[in-house]
């Protein structure tokens, strides 16, 4: 009787480690760029701080560098629920919540305090209403800083020197329209592009310093910045609402927790590090116009913000009454 009992003891012993095993939760987070941008750090935050209040019970695979595609169609992945949550610029979210592009509307936020009293008041709350009806839950919102132009033939100071340059932007109708109003040739065009502008099938691009600093974009000869600061980049932690609102009240608790620092982390990452990064893009060479004129692309943008309609421009309308 001895053996078959310990034998007994012996698949109960695997059996529960089995399923040890195979009770933890897989989370899925997909980001488009390497380690070194806020996209993929917060990802990482988010993930260590669910598997140490969680341990055992989750494990989340951050996959970086667009292992999982672009952003897109990390979006549709999460719409489908193949992958469950992604730290997302806005641009490509327009095509799946439109009322989006109000954040995205030039010359809005003058200030990080600002973007900060609007993404965590009522607009905040309004927009994640928005993403529900995408099958979406927005858990935080963080940035990647405002937005500025550079470029490999000369240096910039007005809408005029855009004239003809081929700038890349997201893949987002406002962002298009920005850079027609201006004057220059958009490209809309999916992360990674240092190959592009290393070749010369574009002339430029626009992202925040820390976009710029990280990807290392004056090797690809990029030479001339322009600290235009014409749109705030937001970020968002986006995930497959089914799924967030499957799990056990008390660890869906922990992981809305989790991505809101992971988010507050994040916005602490850009803003410290910003004067650094700068400093450091000018000492690699590169020429920064530091006092642009601002009120001429206020001016040639201006159309944007009046071409918004709907809820959209309620939003808009909101945001402007909070920053004043």
């Amino acid at each position: 009787m001895r053996n078959p009992i310990i034998a007994l003891l012996a698949i109960v012993c695997l059996a529960a480690m089995t399923g040890t095993v195979y009770a933890q939760t897989q989370i899925n987070i997909a980001t488009v760029t390497n380690p070194d941008f806020v996209h993929t750090r917060s990802a990482v935050w988010f993930k260590e701080c669910v598997e140490k209040a969680l341990p055992g019970k989750y494990v989340v695979n951050v996959h970086h560098s667009a292992a999982l595609g672009s952003e897109t169609q990390v979006l549709q992945q999460i719409q489908l629920g193949t992958t469950q949550m992604s730290v997302c610029t806005t641009g490509p979210i327009e095509a799946f919540v439109p009322e989006i592009k109000a954040l995205e509307m030039p010359f809005v936020f003058p200030s990080y305090e600002a973007a900060d009293k609007v993404l965590d008041g009522a607009v905040g709350q309004e927009l994640g209403k928005k993403f529900e009806k995408s099958g979406f839950l927005a858990m935080a919102f963080l940035d990647n800083g405002f937005r500025n132009v550079t470029n490999s033939k000369h240096p910039v100071k007005t809408p005029a020197d855009l004239k003809t340059l081929k700038i890349r932007t997201m893949e987002a109708p406002t962002h298009l329209a920005i850079w027609r109003a201006i004057g220059a040739n958009p490209t809309p065009m999916a992360w990674p592009i240092f190959t592009q502008l290393q070749q010369g099938v574009i002339d430029g691009q626009e992202n925040p310093i820390a976009v710029i600093h990280a990807a290392k974009l004056i090797e690809a000869g990029q030479k001339y910045l322009t600290l235009t600061r014409h749109v705030y980049s937001a970020l968002v932690f986006v995930a497959n609402k089914a799924f967030i609102d499957g799990l056990p009240a008390a660890e869906r608790t922990v992981i809305l927790d989790c991505s809101k620092k992971a988010a507050l982390q994040g916005r602490s990452y850009i803003r410290d590090n910003e004067a650094k990064q700068l400093a450091e893009l000018k000492a690699a060479g590169m020429q920064v116009e530091e006092k642009p004129d601002l009120t001429a692309f206020r001016k040639a943008t201006a159309p944007v913000i009046e071409s918004a309609t709907g809820d959209t421009k309620k939003l808009v309308d909101q945001i402007q009454q909070v920053v004043k």
